[in-house]
């Protein structure tokens, strides 16, 4: 999926009243923090974009300890997610459990699916990669909402 692609999914979501639900696991899921606070705060000095990152920690742990790790973001998605919305993963294997285990959920509820590209490398050039495109992403869906 190309950067213009994914602006204009993000930017429709939110015109159409839509959220955008993240996820990542490690330093993915820090990845996916970033991205929330960009829509939510700084990169949108006229409006606040509603974003979640499904990191709490509370959460995740009580999902994990009464169920299996695999369902931390599924559960979530189920709970937050509706038709229109977008789930935003940040993985840089794309094999976790429980990220696709999310992708799977979204799908069931029709959300549409944006799994952040990895590019062939190491996990640190995968990741820098991952954070440039977020900004490029985040700079190009702020100006629709300036």
């Amino acid at each position: 999926m190309t950067t213009p692609v994914i602006v204009k999914l993000i930017v429709d979501c939110f015109k159409n009243g839509g959220k955008v639900l993240i996820i990542g696991n490690g330093g993915s899921m820090a990845m996916a923090s970033h991205m929330m606070a960009e829509f939510v705060g700084i990169y949108t000095n006229s409006k606040a974009l509603p974003a979640i990152a499904l990191n709490d920690i509370a959460t995740i742990t009580a999902i994990a300890n009464d169920t299996d790790y695999k369902y931390v973001f599924s559960r979530q998605v189920k709970a937050l997610g509706k038709r229109g919305d977008i789930l935003i993963t940040f993985s840089t294997s794309g094999k976790s459990k429980n990220i696709i285990e999310g992708m799977y959920q979204a799908k069931m509820q029709a959300l549409t699916i944006i799994d952040m590209p990895r590019i062939k490398g190491t996990t640190q050039e995968i990741q820098e990669n991952q954070l440039h495109l977020t900004h490029e992403i985040c700079k190009l869906v702020k100006q629709y909402f300036k």
